[in-house]
């Protein structure tokens, strides 16, 4: 009689072993489907958290009154161009309102090869945080404080081959060739941030007197110029002004105004109030959001490419289960003969059933154990090159609510797949049991 427990272990094991090669690539099969699946699962946690903290420590951003989304893409992401500006006056008001701690402008307008240029203040540096409350560090140099100075982001840094003590130019919009350029006033670079994978590696930043000199600079050289030969190139300065029409888009701020504000409040408690206070401010229209639900749902507008892509995973492990049941139903024949030996032995009918069971939930827990080795190896490799390039470190921690879910519905579909060529066992066992002997 054969036992129960260790012993049906031991004979799925030696059954699987005796069927090595159609069994290693199932398994295979398996592993690589999880694989997918979880790594798929798990750049999608880790995507969204790192988006959601792309800004933190800022109670509300303020500007002129737009869209939502559209005022974080351009204050954060600094994407697109700004309808209107903040004038000073606005910005003083908030920054004297007594629930208001402090408040940073960003002027945005100008740009060096394609590189946006950020007019903010020093205190950008020390308020601005990301990742869950982590500050903005320098690699090289220190934080302007004087005109003609810039900080560099890492990626520009490395991608224009900038050192400290080098000199650059500003140009005027965002076009990858400009014609305007602010050649009258060079910045000198005094400081490189430390990659941080948010929106700040790829920006140039100055204080809002340089982005101000600049273009005061350039009018009174316009005005100059202008009055000097007004009557000779009258048809001249008509052509410029077109031109300077077409670019309207990327105009710089005006003199005096900024296009946003990061705010933070004395208390979180006063964040709606403060916001209900600005959006119903009365001398100029103005919108104040919070950057972590405009951060969410930003998130539902982009983040529906993670649901195409847990589909494919989806179906991909769907695959592998298809071709552990033919594998499945594809032995069974060939077992018949193991299956008498089995009956013969003293082995009951439910024993031939629950050995195909163990058989398949032992194939998808060897491919699940090859699976999570494989991502945790993988996340390791990848690591040692995302930290020094892009300055992002995955986390370890593979195993989410959500994927421990997936992984209790990938045993309970194989077990429900493994049923049916179970059952066909089960049936053929029973049938030769209850035939009359010779």
């Amino acid at each position: 009689m054969i036992g129960k427990g260790t012993t049906l272990l031991q004979v799925a094991y030696q059954s699987l072993r005796y069927r090595m090669s159609g069994v290693l690539l199932t398994i295979l099969s398996v592993a690589l489907s999880v694989f997918v699946l979880l790594g798929v699962e798990h750049v999608r946690q880790e995507t969204r958290s790192g988006f959601a903290s792309t800004v933190s420590g800022v109670d509300l951003i303020v500007g002129a009154r737009t869209g939502d989304i559209n005022l974080l893409l351009l204050s954060v992401f600094r994407i697109g161009n700004a309808t209107a500006n903040i004038t000073w006056d606005a910005v003083e008001a908030i920054s004297e309102e007594e629930r208001v701690s402090w408040v940073v402008p960003i002027s945005l307008g100008d740009s060096h090869k394609n590189f946006r240029v950020v007019g903010t203040t020093e205190e950008f540096f020390e308020r601005y945080k990301y990742g869950g409350g982590q500050p903005l560090d320098f690699i090289d140099g220190q934080k302007f404080n004087r005109e003609a100075e810039v900080v560099l982001g890492a990626q520009v840094a490395v991608e224009l081959s900038y050192g400290l003590g080098d000199s650059l130019i500003l140009s005027h919009g965002m076009a990858d060739v400009s014609f305007s350029h602010h050649d009258q006033v060079p910045i000198e670079v005094v400081g490189v941030l430390e990659r941080t994978g948010t929106p700040v590696d790829n920006a140039l930043f100055v204080n809002l007197e340089t982005i101000e000199a600049i273009h005061a600079d350039e009018e009174e050289h316009e005005h100059e110029e202008e009055h000097e030969h007004e009557e000779a190139h009258h048809d001249e300065h008509e052509h410029e002004e077109a031109h300077h029409d077409e670019h309207e888009g990327h105009s710089h701020p005006p003199l005096g105004t900024v296009t946003a504000l990061l705010v933070g409040l004395e208390s979180q408690i006063a964040t709606l109030q403060v916001q209900r206070w600005i959006n119903e401010y009365a001398e100029e229209p103005l919108l104040a959001i919070l950057p972590g639900v405009a951060l969410t749902q930003l998130w539902e507008l982009v983040g529906n490419v993670e649901n195409v892509l847990r589909g494919i995973s989806i179906l991909v492990f769907i695959s592998s289960l298809l071709g552990l049941n033919a594998m499945l139903l594809a032995s069974m024949r060939e077992r018949r003969r193991e299956i008498d030996i089995l009956r013969s032995i003293g082995a009951p009918s439910l024993f031939i059933l629950a050995l195909l069971v163990i058989e398949s939930l032992l194939i998808v827990t060897v491919g699940v154990v090859i699976a999570l080795a494989g991502l945790l190896t993988m996340i390791t490799l990848i690591n040692t090159v995302l930290v020094t390039e892009l300055g992002i470190l995955l986390s370890l921690d593979i195993l989410y609510s959500s994927s421990l879910i997936a992984l209790g519905l990938i045993y309970l579909t194989a077990l429900l797949l493994s049923l049916w060529p179970a059952f066909q066992a089960y049936s053929a066992s029973r049938a030769v049991g209850s035939s009359p002997s010779v």
